[in-house]
């Protein structure tokens, strides 16, 4: 399991109590569970980590009733009622308490217990972890593990070797899938903490793996030598005894089982590997020293530089700057340093991508579902990138509205938004938009086109509609729609336009229908067929987004050429390179070496994913070059930035440092003890 599953197993079970501290109305449900039976098990957890049993109760009965209106008849034991309650053995939420008899407006259902296979006895347990035990020199090589049942389903047991004795915390079985699992405090046996059994019964053997502390897993199996008598085995008193003295242990510090105590669990967002606890800190000045710097702008590539940074913004860059008082200041000697990069087209960190509801949905809007638990954005940030245009997906020939983010590792969602950044919106033409079903309009590559010019025409009339309302005022005003106030802005430019595209044809209709309806196409995306028509492209004044190397994926691909960026450049049309996969989002500097590769100088190459993408983009006000008065977002490289050999050593924005390779080191470290931490209290736990 991840960290973050981990996490969030340990402290979900205490989400109630923290709402209903809050004051804050909830109700439960079973939701997710595997099993219904996990309903019950879960509430007591709750109410183990906080929530009170009357809350608890009033979220299963009163909380539910009121949510769904139906208060007035059910939720209470009030006269008049709907007859709907539960007999028990006791305490809804003791772990010993069963349900007898559940009445449905006041009908009888009486539960009776299954009985299930018995695996009390003794049994031989053959197999042990490899390598040295932690207690040293005793190796476990058999063991016997004794069971024993007081109640249909309920295990007891120990497990010895070598005349030592371990007693079984958990054992569960399964009789429907036939599966086994134990735990057990393993330290009096040679382990250093808790041992985790899970194993398949066929016959009279158990087969499966045992987990062991610091070591990989084992096979184990185990042989059932002696059956043993349930009745025999622990009558009820023995039971209670054993509980006694379990609570005495319990009391006891000498003897308390470490895995009971609670983990303390810094509060990082995201609650996930990497979580910061807070931002990091934005120094006064900062000043980058010795330098290769790629400033990506009219000063070109400047060697044994220095780039200053003054309250997040870039307020220098030249040699021999000097250092202001108090600055921190950091030694690249060696190194390399350009603007942090830029990603012109990913769909990470989104909890939704495509509106598959209608072909036209260009209210919907991306930053509306921005999801910081997104473990890519540190990764891409590893690889130097500090901003990208998160965008609505292809199914819809006009899409959603996109997205400018900063690669803000551990901020709110709506800390990520570049909001001084042009509003943009995705279209879609080919394949994509016309093979989400045949069920929904269009269907075709000619219904792609006709469905946009039908609605622009649409969002005309519905000005038109208002017009004539605000210069009248008689009668009731034009519903107020949307939709249709989206495209009002895609007509008077104040949304841009970014289309997925591939071939020629439909890069040409398009552009014809922009004009035809007074607006510009701002840029194609993907766009393999764009060297086809980059004389167009350039006359019309739309950029290109595209891959360096995808081809022949699909039959729209199979024209694609490495050479495209080269030729649109050559033709005078702003191009960027793009990476469409979070993956590829976290190397982008190998997508513009390529480039080089392609004939391209190495200066134009990284420009595809910082300067001119920041053009294309709207946004070189802020990113996308090292010049006076811009956002300090920058990276340190280990070498040279289009090198497969290279490093992301340190990557910053707005003069925070949000990623460090040394940090990141003591990160992993940190990840693997919080890790191994969760899961012994867990095993513990059971």
């Amino acid at each position: 399991a991840s960290l973050a599953d981990l996490r969030h197993a340990y402290l979900a079970p205490g989400n109630a109590g923290v709402l209903e501290d809050a004051g804050v109305a909830f109700s439960f449900s079973s939701f997710g569970l595997e099993k219904p039976e996990q309903f019950w098990p879960s509430a007591r957890r709750a109410v183990e980590k906080g929530v009170s049993r009357e809350g608890a109760l009033a979220a299963m009965t009163v909380r539910p009733a009121e949510l769904l209106g139906i208060s007035e008849t059910h939720g209470t034991l009030d006269e008049g009622k709907t007859a709907n309650f539960i007999i028990a053995t006791g305490d809804l939420f003791e772990k010993e308490t069963k349900l007898l008899d559940v009445w449905v407006e006041g009908e009888r259902y009486h539960l009776e217990s299954i009985p299930e296979l018995d695996l009390s006895g003794s049994w031989s347990v053959t197999g042990s972890p490899t390598g040295e035990m932690a207690a040293g020199e005793m190796a476990v090589g058999e063991m016997t593990m004794s069971l024993s049942s007081a109640s249909p389903g309920k295990y007891k047991g120990t497990v010895s070797a070598g005349g030592k004795e371990a007693d079984l915390k958990t054992v569960a079985f399964d009789e429907v899938s036939r599966r086994f699992h134990a735990t057990f405090q393993g330290d009096s046996l040679g382990f250093d903490g808790m041992v985790r059994w899970t194993a398949s019964l066929t016959g009279e053997t158990l087969r499966g793996w045992g987990e062991y502390p610091a070591q990989d897993r084992v096979e184990w199996s185990a042989e059932r030598v002696e059956a043993g008598d349930a009745d025999d085995a622990e009558d009820a008193n023995d039971s209670e005894e054993a509980e006694d003295a379990d609570t005495a242990e319990d009391a006891d510090p000498s003897t308390r089982n470490k895995t009971k105590e609670p983990v303390t669990l810094a509060n990082i967002r995201p609650a996930m590997e990497y979580g910061r606890e807070e931002q990091p800190e934005q120094p006064k000045h900062l000043l980058i020293r010795n330098a290769t710097i790629w400033t990506m702008g009219p000063q070109g590539v400047l060697e044994n530089a220095d780039l200053y940074i003054k309250d997040g913004k870039v307020e220098a860059v030249g040699q021999d700057l000097r250092e202001p008082r108090g600055a921190v200041v950091i030694d690249a000697e060696g190194k390399h340093v350009t603007p942090g990069l830029i990603d012109a087209h990913l769909h990470s960190g989104v909890d939704a991508v495509n509106e598959f509801g209608n072909a036209i949905v260009p209210e919907v809007r991306m930053a509306d579902v921005l999801n910081i638990n997104n473990i890519w954005m540190y990764r891409q940030l590893a690889g130097g990138l500090t901003t990208a245009h998160v965008m609505h997906g292809s199914a819809n020939p006009i899409g959603g509205q996109n997205v400018h983010i900063k690669m803000k590792w551990g901020a709110l969602s709506d800390e990520l938004v570049i909001e001084d950044a042009p509003g943009t919106v995705k279209f879609a033409l080919g394949e994509n938009p016309k093979r989400v079903g045949t069920d929904r309009y269009p269907d075709t590559r000619m219904g792609v086109e006709q469905i946009m010019a039908d609605r622009f025409q649409m969002a005309r009339d519905y000005r038109a509609r208002w017009n004539e309302w605000e210069r009248t005022g008689e009668g009731l005003p034009p519903r107020k729609d949307l939709r249709l106030e989206a495209l009002e802005d895609i007509l008077n430019g104040d949304l841009l336009v970014q289309s997925h595209s591939y071939r020629q044809d439909e890069i040409l209709m398009l552009m014809r229908l922009a004009e035809a309806n007074g607006f510009r196409v701002k840029a194609f995306h993907h766009g393999v067929e764009a060297f086809k028509v980059a004389p167009e492209l350039a006359e019309h004044g739309a950029g290109a987004v595209v891959w360096t190397d995808w081809s022949s994926f699909k039959i729209e691909a199979f024209d694609a050429t490495v050479y495209n960026a080269r030729l649109l450049h050559e033709a005078g049309v702003l191009t960027s390179l793009h990476s469409d996969n979070s993956q590829i989002a976290s190397r982008m500097n190998w997508e513009a070496a390529k480039m080089v590769r392609a004939g391209m100088t190495p200066v134009e190459a990284l420009s595809l994913i910082t300067s001119t993408t920041a053009k294309l983009l709207g946004v070189d006000h802020r990113v996308g070059s090292l010049e006076k008065g811009k956002d300090g977002d920058f990276v340190i490289w280990s070498g040279d930035p289009l090198s497969t050999a290279t490093k992301a050593e340190q990557t910053w924005i707005e003069g925070r440092r949000y990623f460090d390779l040394e940090e990141d080191a003591l990160r992993r470290d940190a990840v693997d003890k919080e890790r191994d931490l969760l899961i012994q209290h867990f095993l513990g736990d059971k």
